[in-house]
């Protein structure tokens, strides 16, 4: 007799379901990695899109733990930095301690349908690559160029250097073809290149350095600069200039002193001549000032009586000159009057002569 066993219907519907989970997998991302670039760390990776999966919506998980705390037994409860997103990078810079060492996994999820996780370790101050130097700027000073740099910037606007100790590596060369190249390495941000050729392009690059783990970032962008004079003056040159700037001292000098004798002697002969007028014409010109004037016209006819008098000018002459004289204006009253006093003794002599002939 045959015995036949029979599985209820439930139980069967469970089992069905189980192998349908397990043997139904989507699978894991690959080229997993984190591309960190000083404070700043993004997980990415690849997924292929088969025919099958075109119509699915996948969303991927990404959480990490403490390397410790992964290493001990038992529980461990991980912790979620990006949760069911359809893309294929995840940003976790704050999440973890630059000095820290962390474990991240990551598995992609479609419905009920998922990958296996995918784990990585990963320690920032080890694996995140260093930055080159945030800002290079090239002054041209004195035949020398000077090198600023400006440090690597973390995440809130810090320096690298509260992290680790950085170096620059500063490379130039003369921008000309077949030039070679010039390092040095400056702990300092700035750098002064010496030994250059005057009136000379050269062009600059910088990267920055850590000896601790032996980083090494990116290059700068490369700047250019022109040296000017290795400004050192010439001898020759000092001496031309002593005595250009005597000779013009000495001649600004002189002229000065001409324009100020000259301008004393026009001052001297217009306001205070050497001559002097006649007495007469100076006379003349005190009686007819405006203070003399105005002294007459206030003046009263009474008070000038009171302060003159009459005098009578008497010439000793002869007797016989007073008669001739006596006649003359008994005569011509007339033509008497019309002449002076100084014609009239003359022309009395030339009359009194011709009357004794």
């Amino acid at each position: 007799m045959m015995f036949v066993s029979r599985t209820p219907a439930p139980l069967l519907v469970v089992i069905l379901i189980h192998i349908y989970t397990v043997t139904a997998k989507l699978p894991q991302p690959h080229n997993v990695k984190v591309h960190g670039v000083n404070t700043r760390y993004i997980l990415k990776w690849d997924w292929e899109w088969d025919q099958q999966q075109a119509n699915k919506s996948i969303r991927f998980t990404v959480q990490y733990l403490p390397s410790y705390i992964y290493e001990m037994k038992g529980k461990r409860v991980w912790r979620m930095v990006c949760g069911k997103i359809p893309g294929t990078q995840c940003d976790f810079s704050e999440k973890v301690n630059y000095f820290g060492m962390f474990n991240l996994r990551l598995r992609a999820k479609s419905g009920r349908e998922t990958s296996p996780w995918v784990n990585i370790e990963f320690c920032a101050e080890k694996d995140a690559d260093l930055g080159p130097p945030s800002k290079v700027g090239v002054i041209s000073k004195n035949g020398m160029l000077e090198v600023n740099i400006a440090d690597p910037m973390a995440s809130e606007n810090k320096s690298m250097r509260e992290l680790q100790k950085i170096k620059f590596l500063i490379v130039y060369w003369k921008n000309t073809s077949g030039a070679k190249n010039v390092s040095l390495i400056e702990e300092k941000n700035v750098a002064i290149l010496t030994d250059l050729e005057p009136w000379t392009v050269y062009c600059v690059q910088v990267q920055s350095l850590s000896d601790y783990y032996e980083k090494k970032s990116l290059f700068s962008p490369v700047l250019c600069a022109q040296t000017t004079d290795d400004g050192q003056t010439p001898l020759w040159l000092i001496f031309l200039i002593f005595f250009l700037t005597l000779a013009l001292s000495f001649g600004g000098t002189l002229l000065c002193s001409f324009i100020v004798f000259q301008t004393y002697r026009v001052i001297k002969y217009t306001f205070f001549p050497f001559y002097q007028l006649p007495a007469n014409i100076q006379e003349c010109l005190n009686e007819f000032t405006p203070r003399a004037q105005y002294l007459v016209l206030l003046s009263k006819d009474k008070e000038m009586e009171l302060c003159c008098e009459k005098v009578d000018i008497v010439s000793e002459v002869t007797h016989e000159h007073s008669l001739v004289s006596e006649r003359a204006l008994e005569m011509d009253p007339v033509n008497h009057c019309r002449q002076n006093s100084g014609d009239s003794g003359v022309y009395s002599s030339a009359n009194s002569s011709a009357g004794e002939e």
